[in-house]
């Protein structure tokens, strides 16, 4: 399993990251687009959604939010602001809640909205970075982020895992492995923004803290998608990665991390709701 893994992040991470740098606009939005609907496709089975004809309407209609989005960037920040309240209430459920089944988010209706504000900033957020100044390297820096954190607490945790994260949704999760995730993440935020970016005192704090704070959530995202596969009683939720399972198997922190961090950089850097 560790071989395809490594195997399969050989091949995608070097395509995600030229065509990031190298492609234009359309192209890399096409691109993310393709693992977007995919994944679409795969929550349709997580939220119960039965039947060829209903699935593909599911699909079209992110498709449709999705590119509204790319032609309208006004909508982008309330996007992710919805976002990150979003994920707020998934840590609020997973806290309070001690039966999956559970709470509006297990519901069909919670299932519907979750699958937009789950797959949408996932699509969207890479975009709206990448045209910022210095935003193709803002963008990469995320996905490190999300990539650090869950190579750090991959290693971390077969090393010293102990003590469980959560082991109703994830078994194999441990606090120990989120530590490392976040110390890998942290030594990587500290090295960019000092050397690239040049952040220095209060700058430098906030860039660290808001590096932690979105590896920390990235957790959330891994560990949401995996309460829906239980929930609908599947190992993955798909097999076109090897190694990996399905695409939302292998974007599932992405999708947390990405409306966190961007909305809380726009804020930050971008005032004047300039995308």
């Amino acid at each position: 399993m560790l071989k395809l893994r490594i195997l399969s992040a050989l091949v995608l991470v070097p395509l995600v990251v030229w065509a990031l740098f190298v492609w234009p606009t359309p192209a890399f939005a096409a691109l993310l687009g393709v693992f977007i609907l995919v994944g679409g496709w795969e929550w349709t089975a997580l939220a119960g959604i039965r039947g060829v004809a209903s699935r593909g309407l599911y699909v079209a209609l992110l498709a449709v939010a999705g590119m509204a989005l790319f032609l309208t960037p006004a909508w982008i920040r309330p996007l992710l602001a919805l976002a990150v309240i979003f994920w707020l209430w998934v840590f609020i459920e997973h806290v309070a809640l001690r039966d999956l089944k559970d709470g509006f988010l297990a519901s069909f209706p919670g299932k519907l909205l979750g699958g937009f504000l789950v797959l949408l900033p996932a699509w969207i957020v890479p975009l709206s970075l990448r045209e910022l100044p210095d935003g193709k390297w803002l963008t990469l820096f995320l996905m490190v982020v999300v990539w650090g954190a869950d190579t750090g607490a991959y290693f971390a945790g077969h090393r010293w895992g102990r003590h469980k994260l959560a082991p109703l949704v994830s078994p194999g999760k441990s606090w120990e492995g989120v530590g490392g995730g976040l110390v890998t993440v942290m030594l990587v935020a500290l090295v960019a923004g000092i050397y690239h970016w040049q952040f220095r005192g209060s700058e430098l704090l906030f860039w660290l803290l808001l590096s932690g704070g979105t590896a920390f959530v990235s957790v959330l995202g891994d560990l949401f998608e995996s309460r829906m596969k239980r929930v609908a009683g599947v190992k993955d939720s798909g097999t076109l990665i090897p190694g990996h399972g399905g695409v939302l198997d292998r974007i599932d922190a992405f999708t947390a991390a990405a409306p966190v961090f961007a909305l809380a950089w726009l804020v930050w850097r971008v005032p004047g709701g300039a995308v």
